[in-house]
């Protein structure tokens, strides 16, 4: 896939020149999931920090109370964080989340713009997919990719 780009030098229009879209290796897409998934545990326990702070009660007494008292609840409460990191990070810093940007890829449409609200949206949903992310060494793009109508790349 190529995008076409225009530079302009002293302002005059030097012909388009198409940028190449290469996409990452499924090594690099796993190494991203790992480290999306230590960003998200991160970001969890962020939300169990501040609940910990408003209910005026140490970390470790409220994580090991709600945990045995709500199990489910804290399962849901893992997806929800999950959830809302991948949503918030590729909405807000343009397609990238912290793997990205240590892999140094970046989620976008196959005409080379950043993803809009709904694609991330979708992409967030499909990854609960059970086992999605190993559909990757199957095939070059993973389900929550095709059908969102993105694709991440390495970024040049």
């Amino acid at each position: 896939m190529t995008v076409i780009t225009s530079q302009i030098l002293d302002g005059h229009l030097i012909s388009p020149r198409p940028k190449r879209l290469i996409p990452a290796s499924a090594w690099k897409r796993l190494i991203n999931i790992i480290l999306d998934y230590i960003g998200t545990i991160i970001f969890f326990s962020a939300i169990i920090f501040l609940i910990a702070f408003v209910t005026e009660t140490s970390v470790k007494e409220n994580f090991i109370r709600n945990q045995k008292a709500y199990p489910m609840a804290f399962q849901i409460l893992g997806f929800f964080a999950m959830y809302v990191y991948y949503v918030v990070c590729e909405y807000y810093l343009a397609g990238k989340t912290f793997g990205k940007y240590m892999t140094r890829t970046i989620v976008v449409t196959p005409a080379g713009q950043p993803p809009d609200l709904r694609q991330i949206l979708i992409r967030s949903t499909l990854r609960f997919i059970p086992l999605e992310g190993i559909i990757l060494l199957l095939k070059s793009q993973s389900l929550h990719d095709e059908w969102s109508g993105t694709m991440v790349i390495e970024e040049v």
